[in-house]
């Protein structure tokens, strides 16, 4: 804080921040490859080509033609521009911006000391990293911390803007349907308000019974705000239709509950413990909205790992209020005892001296490391967005050779495809419509379940592929589908690798 400084270490306080910001630029630098971002850059360029958000599906056969709530048309404009303009790099430099920024403003939240914070931010870092893929849903973490900061700054009677909660939601409706947590957010943060306006004692620092009302009112705005969108009040439904989908468990990894013997998932524990943990030690009592804000965001990444990110930034700030004072507390108590031990065993250690350095010596050395740091987070850019890497790993995980056969022998039919696929094929494949894609939304729990029962094999898989006049099946080897399909007389292997396998109906194969 600013009363903290000491003359030794002006430059801490802005040094500390924008390296730790280096470090987390550095952390999601990674290679752009997501199996959802394929369908939205599709739909950003529909959207371009024709001058106005798309909103019929265009991509499926399935589908075709029915109207689509398309949430994140903004950002997929923005993410299609930018690929455009610079290819994969600029793609990755987007995603390690809008990670690097939202953790910015989570820090411009925090309190205590410069390096307490930049652990804490690490930390976080961890948490939210699985869910750092070019995808609208960066932008929705971008916004969560803006809010944070707006919220926080209200609190604490330092600036009252909560006026811009209204165009940070409308924004917000127009990059991603997670708008939703923006409005959890206010929610928490307005019940914890009145719990301690309740429960809390005489002196807790609790806004107001006017000032709690005057946030709900603003939140209710924020949230009727969401249907300023090419798609109207239909926005409103989004988070229903989306958790409604009862497959999206068995289908998209992220909407599973987290597995904590993956190391990857396991920051998202160390952080809540540390945080509980925290708060129950601490002298300072834990406030309302702080407490129901960590375990409302908890709770939902218990229910899905996807809300990792908006967990991490919730949390961030409360543990950075309740660590400080428990760490002073065990320092008063280790530094007792080192004069204890001394004493018992008659030791007399001189102070430590250190040589005072120059402040240009020490910006110099400042600046240098900056550098440093900056290169090796644009070198590791570079090289995780080279286009021989991004290849293979396209190669490892989408069916690159089996769309280069197809393009190439253009077999007549409507497609089945594996659903991780979809969005890739939307992209690659345009004379060509999907089965199915990343858009749970679009599709019902109906045709998802058909659709898994026909990738499995299940009893019932060839009416399925009747139904939708099936005569292309793309799926890898290893599917219950493509097991069928080897000892059905109707189908014939075409094509078939490591990834992928093709299958035409015996009738559709010229001779």
């Amino acid at each position: 804080m600013e009363q903290n400084r000491t003359p030794e270490q002006p430059s801490l306080h802005w040094f500390i921040p924008v390296l730790v910001l280096i470090l987390v630029f550095g952390m999601a630098a990674r290679a752009p490859v997501d199996s959802d971002l394929w369908w939205h850059l599709r739909a950003g360029q529909a959207s371009l080509e024709q001058g106005r958000p798309l909103l019929v599906d265009i991509f499926s056969h399935t589908r075709f033609g029915e109207s689509w709530t398309n949430h994140s048309w903004l950002a997929q404009v923005i993410l299609y521009a930018t690929f455009h303009l610079g290819g994969f790099l600029a793609l990755g430099a987007l995603v390690a911006t809008l990670a690097a920024a939202s953790l910015g403003l989570v820090y411009a939240q925090m309190e205590g000391h410069p390096l307490l914070r930049a652990f804490i931010l690490v930390l976080a870092a961890a948490v939210a990293a699985p869910v750092w893929s070019p995808r609208p849903q960066l932008f929705s973490l971008l916004l969560f911390a803006a809010l944070g900061v707006l919220l926080h700054l209200y609190r604490r009677g330092e600036r009252d803007r909560l006026w811009l909660v209204v165009p940070l939601f409308i924004l917000w409706s127009n990059l991603h349907g997670g708008y939703v947590l923006g409005l959890l957010l206010v929610a928490a943060t307005a019940a914890g308000e009145a719990f301690d306006r309740l429960f809390g004692p005489e002196d807790a620092a609790a806004l107001p019974w006017k000032g709690i009302a005057r946030l709900a009112l603003w939140g209710a705005a924020g949230g009727l705000a969401v249907a300023v969108n090419p798609n109207g009040p239909a926005m409103w439904a989004i988070p229903f239709r989306t958790v409604e989908v009862g497959v999206l468990r068995e289908l998209i990894a992220e909407w599973a509950s987290p597995d904590f013997h993956e190391i990857a998932q396991q920051p998202f524990l160390w952080l809540l413990f540390l945080t509980l943990g925290s708060a129950s030690l601490s002298r300072r009592r834990l406030d309302g909205a702080g407490l129901f804000a960590v375990l409302g965001f908890a709770y939902l990444g218990f229910v899905a790992r996807r809300n990792f990110g908006p967990f991490a930034l919730v949390a961030a700030p409360v543990l950075s209020r309740q660590l400080p004072d428990v760490l002073d507390s065990l320092g008063t108590r280790l530094d007792r005892w080192i004069k204890s031990w001394k004493e018992a065993w008659r030791l007399d250690l001189p102070a430590a001296s250190r040589d005072k350095v120059s402040p240009l010596l020490r910006n110099a050395l400042n600046f240098t490391i900056l550098t440093l740091l900056v290169g090796a987070a644009l070198l590791k850019l570079l090289v995780v967005t080279s286009p021989s890497l991004v290849s293979a790993y396209e190669g490892e995980i989408f069916p690159v050779a089996a769309v280069e056969w197809i393009e190439t022998n253009r077999p007549p039919g409507e497609l089945f495809n594996d659903y991780n696929w979809g969005g890739y094929l939307a992209w690659t494949l345009r004379d060509y419509t999907v089965f199915v894609d990343g858009r749970t939304d679009l599709y019902d729990d109906e045709l998802l379940r058909a659709y898994l029962a026909a990738v499995r094999g299940d009893p019932g898989w060839e009416a399925i592929l009747d139904v939708y006049r099936v005569n292309l099946v793309l799926v890898p080897p290893q599917a219950g589908l493509a097991r069928e399909l080897d000892r059905n007389q109707e189908w014939r292997q075409t094509y078939r690798d490591e990834t992928a396998a093709i299958y035409l109906r015996r009738d559709m194969i010229p001779p």
